[in-house]
């Protein structure tokens, strides 16, 4: 059985505003005595017409820079002495985040959170999508 984690999905591209998820991250995996994984989930196009033409040294070009950024991003944080190890993962966000926590039997997923526009109502964002789907518990982090 894997070690028990806590997810702590980030956007790369607000790294400013995760920030936040990963220091509630740090602060719950310091009590739970637990380890982060700390993810990001490049997004797949939906529309598997759009994939067939996406050439696949490109998608691989995408994953080692996301790497190098993920990794970079986390030796920015005072991790306080907890474990943590970084993760690239592709496909549809949400659903992506929530398989990965079932398949790693995840204690928390800690995602970031806009204030929700007209269209979230609609659609619903992410984080709203995970925490409702999510077989463990989700911690919806506002950026500070």
């Amino acid at each position: 059985m894997p070690n028990v984690k806590i997810i702590a999905a980030v956007d790369l591209h607000h790294k400013d505003w995760d920030s936040c998820v990963v220091n509630e991250a740090i602060m719950l995996a310091q009590s739970h005595k637990v380890e982060v994984e700390l993810v990001f989930v490049i997004p797949d196009q939906q529309n598997s017409y759009v994939q067939e033409y996406i050439p696949s040294d490109m998608k691989d070009r995408v994953e080692v820079d996301a790497r190098k950024d993920l990794e970079s991003y986390a030796k920015t944080f005072d991790w306080k002495g907890v474990p943590f190890t970084t993760g690239i993962l592709r496909g549809v966000v949400y659903e992506t985040l929530i398989e990965h926590a079932d398949e790693l039997s995840a204690r928390f997923i800690v995602i970031g959170a806009n204030k929700p526009s007209v269209k979230d109502l609609f659609i619903g964002p992410n984080a709203a999508r995970v925490a409702r789907h999510a077989s463990c518990c989700v911690l919806v982090v506002r950026p500070e």
